[in-house]
């Protein structure tokens, strides 16, 4: 029986791809995958080749995690980074603003419904 993920889950994965891909939408070196059967809920992008380095990122929806894996020329493949994404979903917002707060924007919303 397969697992039903919530709508934040696949939306906030969705996102995460799409901004991984708008990253790397210049280079000729990139490539998305999805797995089939029982590695459906684990995806793969390669990022752009720099210098004899080529990182790899995989996005795994049942463990909420994502890792960063660079192969170097001639010296195999490494783990670099791991995150989990479990607890950053659950945040209204982090980091620098880039313009109106997520409260900010829920308060204009209520405002514009009111009129």
């Amino acid at each position: 029986m397969r697992r039903i993920y919530n709508t934040n889950t696949i939306l906030l994965i969705i996102i995460a791809l799409l901004v991984i891909l708008l990253v790397f939408k210049n280079t000729t070196n990139y490539v998305v995958a999805q797995g089939d059967g029982n590695a459906g809920h684990v995806f793969g992008v390669v990022g752009e080749r720099q210098n004899n380095r080529q990182p790899f990122y995989l996005v795994d929806t049942n463990e909420e995690t994502v890792m960063v894996y660079e192969y170097f020329q001639g010296g195999g493949l490494g783990l670099v980074a791991a995150r989990s994404y479990k607890y950053d979903k659950k945040l209204k917002e982090h980091g620098r603003p880039y313009g109106l707060s997520v409260e900010e924007v829920r308060a204009e919303v209520i405002k514009e419904q009111a009129k």
